[in-house]
């Protein structure tokens, strides 16, 4: 499956610029910004196409790639 999808973002691991990988956060339902040292295969929910850069949460879209 591929497609552009809204979804919920927090800043838990900091701003959000485009671009950016994006793993699941601690908060239920959320994805967060990934730590490109620390991720590993599998972990990647997708690639933002927006930035969030504001406090607590949002929805962006997200470009989701799933095998």
């Amino acid at each position: 499956m591929i497609g552009v999808i809204p979804t919920k973002v927090c800043s838990e691991n900091g701003a959000i610029k485009r671009g950016d990988l994006l793993v699941t956060s601690s908060k239920a339902g959320h994805a967060m910004k990934a730590d490109i040292d620390k991720v590993e295969h599998g972990q990647v929910i997708g690639k933002a196409l927006a930035n969030f850069d504001g406090n607590g949460t949002g929805v962006i879209k997200v470009l989701v790639s799933i095998k």
